[in-house]
């Protein structure tokens, strides 16, 4: 926490694009990172009394930049997963949410009410999501096809490259407003994991923990509100 102070700026890694969590506006020709994360990051950056910078990336390479002290800490709603937890220090769970599967339009008689039909079909996830396990103990004969963005999951399905993919409501309330040839099922399943934490470097004090968590607990319906609000906001073209 000193180190953070000292610099008097705290530098967050988080995912290139998940909304309503983050995502990108245009605004005076400037890329700027909205979210209901990025409201969190203002509420730690200013509990901590510093300024912020976000730097985007893959999912693949948060934790490694987090590793390397690019980054002080990981707000991306990600989940603090076993494995994960061996290379970070994780908060509390600040959201939880509950996951869905979406399929094309013209597919509504043949998977709407018969999501087992799924099973021997192609389902997309985003790489090492906590939607890619769920799936594949939900579906163990699907084909899974990992991609690397949450906006590629409708491209896919689009194209025809595959038959649904799985992600969180919120997210894919989004999706269905910029694709509205794509509908959700019934189908629906509570996060496997615990839900989303803030990600710190191992070595990280507990007074920087415990902070966060001050953070967190005393903004966990606000943060409810947030991932409503960014949902209506998120750009749909």
């Amino acid at each position: 926490m000193d180190k953070i102070q000292n610099k008097g700026v705290l530098t967050v890694g988080m995912i290139n694009s998940n909304p309503p969590y983050e995502y990108q506006v245009n605004k005076d020709g400037k890329q700027n990172v909205k979210g209901s994360d990025v409201k969190l990051i203002k509420k730690i950056a200013s509990k901590l009394g510093v300024k912020y910078k976000i730097k985007t990336m893959d999912l693949d390479g948060l934790l490694p930049a987090l590793q390397s002290g690019k980054v002080d800490m990981l707000v991306t709603s990600l989940s603090p997963t076993p494995e994960r937890k061996k290379g970070a220090t994780f908060s509390k769970v600040y959201f939880r949410s509950t996951n869905t599967l979406v399929i094309r339009k013209e597919d509504k008689s043949k998977y709407y009410n018969d999501i087992d039909q799924l099973d021997d079909k192609k389902i997309a996830v985003v790489n090492n999501s906590t939607q890619q396990p769920m799936i594949e103990k939900s579906f163990p004969n699907a084909s899974l096809t990992k991609l690397s963005k949450v906006t590629d999951l409708a491209l896919a399905l689009n194209n025809n490259k595959v038959d649904a993919f799985s992600i969180d409501v919120p997210t894919a309330t989004i999706l269905l407003r910029q694709n509205p040839n794509l509908i959700m099922t019934k189908w629906r399943h509570k996060d496997s994991s615990l839900g989303a934490a803030v990600a710190m470097p191992k070595s990280t004090s507990k007074d920087l923990v415990n902070k966060v968590n001050e953070v967190i607990k005393s903004n966990k319906t606000n943060y409810e509100k947030w991932v409503q609000d960014s949902a209506r906001q998120v750009p749909t073209d």
